[in-house]
């Protein structure tokens, strides 16, 4: 009996220790920008679950596999998945805008927690950076996203009517980015 436990034992750690560990860290490859306009490539961890990390941090591993970490005041920017990411400000804090379309009107996404009551909330929030502007993003309320995107593609009289014919349009990034995509597509004039 005693020989059986054992072997029953040995062979129960032979099989829990053989076992591939699992590796929650993900690295897909990337650049960063550094300060002063230096690229540099390798890979940036993507989070399993706080996805709102990559707009607040991010773990990069260059080429030597070395992992620092970076927060938006430290490097210009990164690109990850054919997105760039811009370093700015948000509430008077360092972040990343996540860039869903560029030009005449860009289109950014930044995503970050709230707490409320104890709850944390994961916010979405869609800013506009015009061309011929301030230099101050615009926020896209959830309330008027319709009227928002008629003022922004005012000079596209074709997209502004497609927009209008919309019964409701939802704040997502997919839907946004097709819009703006094709109001930068267009020349100035309709």
């Amino acid at each position: 009996m005693k020989h059986l436990f054992c072997t029953l034992f040995l062979f129960t750690s032979i099989v829990v220790f053989s076992q591939p560990k699992k590796n929650t860290d993900t690295f897909e490859e990337a650049y960063m920008v550094m300060p002063k306009g230096d690229t540099i490539r390798g890979a940036v961890k993507i989070p399993k679950i706080k996805k709102s990390e990559l707009y607040q941090k991010i773990s990069f591993k260059d080429k030597a596999n070395k992992i620092r970490l970076y927060t938006p005041d430290k490097i210009n920017g990164y690109c990850l998945n054919n997105y760039y990411y811009i370093s700015a400000y948000h509430n008077d804090r360092p972040c990343f805008f996540k860039l869903l379309s560029k030009g005449k009107a860009s289109l950014f996404q930044i995503v970050f927690e709230e707490v409320h009551e104890g709850i944390v909330d994961e916010i979405n929030e869609f800013c506009v950076l015009e061309e011929k502007s301030d230099g101050q993003f615009k926020v896209i309320d959830e309330k008027n996203v319709k009227k928002q995107l008629k003022d922004f593609f005012k000079s596209n009289k074709l997209l502004v009517q497609k927009i209008s014919e919309q019964k409701e349009i939802l704040l997502k990034a997919e839907t946004l980015e097709a819009y703006f995509v094709e109001f930068n597509k267009t020349p100035l004039t309709n």
